[in-house]
């Protein structure tokens, strides 16, 4: 659903049309544009108010200008009229939209300011035009406090926990996923993730091929972290009201690929019609999340803990962002840029942002086939680097590092971001790390390889207490 609806007299009135858009897309605000005259068609302009569902409608006409007192008349929602410079400097237009008789109000800004009254639009939406136009510097200016997420996961692992006297639990809350031994040789895993924010540019891009292939990726990957095969997958898609079939099918796509790619069926899911909860960015809204099953041999379980002083930390690049820190991203670099911008590197922004989580499955599966001691894995999603400390407290010592992809340092200069922000909010190109004893190195990074780009970034050393140094940039986690 939109916000805003522009309706102007005339193809004339472009110029003006633009200086309000310009503004209404600064500030991330949804419009729609209409042209129809209020002398010549007048059924045309009552029809485009009575279908619109914008909350505020901005008006743009010259001369006598009886658009926004026409468009006043067909709404009791707020009409804010823009006067036109066609003859007498305007001032024609002007007086004709102030001039409205009682009880059928029409705000006017200035002659061809279109920009205040985009503005104006803001104010009557609540928008906080001062702190939509900043551009946040950190993860938690950007909306997102990972303390206090932190501190809500506290909460709710007291109650968790108490759960686990009613299976053999194979692991403690807050790894990846969790297993419960359902028999003296099998294990049961379970993984639930979604897409998060980028759903919201899927929207604004109206391109929803590879959220389906994030939706998976970010369950399996969880999974295959705990030594753990995975063998099913479910969704839960949830929608503003009813999706266009065409949205649908480009969803179920993605889930389709990734799940081809996983070698694991689709068992089902669910819809969920929630006009009151989910609302869009353009058109209607959506939340896309799914829970992954996997199985494993209790032997086959791996957390970390036989991870030792000298073993080698690989890494696996990623395919861009991913699916985590786009509250950041998005805020960062759609301040500057938009989506259908070409980036210096060949590709939109949208592209760039839109391209899917890689799969890291069949990397699991090559390794095991291999007889490769995977001693840890962590996925990098949200925290970034952070997440290689669900590993053990250990000092894990990264002292080589590959060329980060130009996606993170235009997000970098543009947010003018410190290394350690991005590093505990985005993978900075690598997707998955792998830990393996020092004698396994040159056969785990052969098998690797022959997947995609695989480097050796350091070792872990003895600690006290968990860290993660990440010397070329001078970072600890």
């Amino acid at each position: 659903m939109v916000d805003v609806l522009i309706i102007a007299g005339s193809k004339s009135d472009e110029r003006i049309v633009e200086k309000a858009t310009n503004v209404l897309d600064e500030l991330e605000i949804q419009y729609e544009v209409k042209y129809a005259s209020a002398h010549r068609e007048p059924e045309k302009v009552k029809s485009i108010v009575k279908k619109s569902e914008a909350r505020v409608i901005i008006a743009i006409a010259g001369l006598s200008a009886a658009l926004p007192g026409v468009v006043a008349s067909h709404t009791s929602r707020p009409v804010i009229g823009v006067p036109v410079n066609v003859t007498l400097d305007g001032l024609d237009a002007l007086l004709s939209i102030m001039q409205m008789p009682k009880g059928v109000p029409v705000a006017t800004v200035g002659i061809d300011n279109g920009q205040n009254a985009a503005y104006l639009a803001a104010r009557i939406l609540e928008v906080n035009t001062k702190e939509t136009t900043r551009i946040p510097a950190t993860y938690a200016e950007a909306g997102v406090d990972e303390s206090l997420v932190a501190k809500g996961l506290e909460v709710l692992g007291k109650y968790v926990r108490q759960s686990f006297k009613h299976g053999e639990i194979m692991q403690d809350y807050g790894h990846y996923a969790n297993t419960v031994k359902i028999s003296e040789d099998l294990c049961l895993a379970l993984s639930t993730d979604g897409v998060g924010s980028k759903v919201l540019v899927a929207e604004l891009s109206e391109k929803y091929d590879t959220i389906g292939e994030d939706c998976v990726a970010m369950n399996v990957n969880d999974l295959i972290c705990i030594g753990a095969t995975p063998v099913g997958f479910v969704d839960y898609l949830a929608s503003e009201k009813p999706l266009p079939t065409e949205t649908i099918e480009e969803i179920a796509k993605g889930l389709l690929k990734a799940c081809d790619e996983s070698e694991i069926p689709i068992l089902g899911g669910e819809t969920a019609i929630l006009p009151d909860m989910i609302r869009g960015q353009k058109g209607p809204g959506l939340d896309l999340a799914g829970t992954a099953v996997g199985i494993a041999k209790p032997s086959e379980l791996f957390d970390g803990s036989s991870i030792q002083s000298g073993d080698v930390i690989l890494g696996i690049s990623s395919n861009g962002i991913h699916s985590n820190g786009f509250t950041l991203a998005r805020k960062v670099l759609l301040a500057k840029y938009k989506l259908q911008d070409k980036l210096p590197w060949g590709v939109t922004l949208a592209e760039e942002l839109l391209k899917p989580t890689r799969i890291y499955v069949p990397h699991f599966k090559a390794m095991k086939e291999a007889r490769i001691e995977i001693k840890g894995l962590a996925h990098i999603t949200g925290s970034g680097f952070k997440k290689i400390l669900r590993l053990g407290q250990l000092r894990f010592i990264i002292s080589d590092y590959p060329d980060i992809p130009p996606i993170f340092d235009l997000i970098k200069k543009t947010g003018n971001i410190s290394w350690e922000e991005m590093f505990t909010t985005f993978n900075m190109g690598i997707g998955l790390i792998v830990v393996v004893p020092e004698n396994q190195e040159e056969m785990a990074k052969r098998v690797l390889s022959n997947l995609d780009e695989t480097y050796r970034l350091g070792i872990v050393e003895d600690s006290m207490k968990g860290e993660v140094r990440i010397e070329p940039f001078g970072v600890k986690i």
